[in-house]
């Protein structure tokens, strides 16, 4: 197995297990109270399209913050160890411009669609406000946010995930529906798949014929 293929084998175990895993799990335990997933997580249509121009907004916004940490980030990682930063395996394997078409679809999907819902759902929906409704707010936001950092598994994205976690609790808390933090998540992640595919196509220009 290649490392291109290792990687595209992680995505499917995560996209099982975690993504659509932690989505299953959660519709059973809503099955049980029971509760509509609209009243749990502020989907309904009342509210849809003030969350989501607040969440293009808040995503829009942040984006140059969250660059400007990212580079932060770099700087000082490379400055401590000497030596550049790794990006994220996905976003490498982008940037080495190392998936098939029908690959890029895959990683596509997962990164647009599937992951900004899930980690919304689990995240914001479900990890904050157990914890906030237990009497610790604070906590809750930092607790919330470190570990939707920790569990992508990079050291360069851990201060910009971490602060644009609290952006997203932050438009969670001012619209009251999870539609506002996918919305911004969802962009946030289209931003970042569409640059890595960009700096792919610097990085291995065609030859000219």
């Amino acid at each position: 197995m290649t490392d291109d293929q290792g990687i595209l084998a992680q995505l499917a175990v995560m996209t099982v297990f975690f993504h659509l895993g932690s989505l299953v799990w959660i519709w059973f335990f809503l099955r049980e109270i029971p509760m509509p997933w609209s009243a749990a997580f502020g989907l309904e249509s009342f509210r849809r399209g003030k969350a989501v121009r607040w969440g293009l907004a808040g995503c829009l916004l942040f984006l140059p913050a969250g660059l400007a940490l990212q580079l932060a980030s770099a700087f000082l990682i490379q400055l401590a160890s000497r030596h550049p930063p790794a990006q994220q395996q996905v976003v490498a394997a982008l940037q080495n411009d190392a998936f098939t078409p029908g690959q890029l679809v895959f990683v596509g999907l997962l990164t647009i669609l599937i992951a900004p819902v899930a980690e919304e759902v689990l995240f914001r929906g479900v990890l904050y406000p157990a914890i906030k409704q237990n009497g610790f707010p604070r906590a809750a936001c930092w607790i919330t946010s470190l570990v939707f950092a920790v569990m992508h598994f990079n050291t360069l994205s851990f201060v910009p995930l971490t602060a644009f976690s609290l952006v997203l609790i932050f438009l969670y808390e001012k619209t009251g529906s999870l539609c506002a933090s996918i919305t911004a998540h969802s962009l946030f992640n289209t931003t970042n798949f569409i640059l890595a595919l960009l700096t792919a196509g610097a990085a291995h220009p065609n030859p000219v014929r």
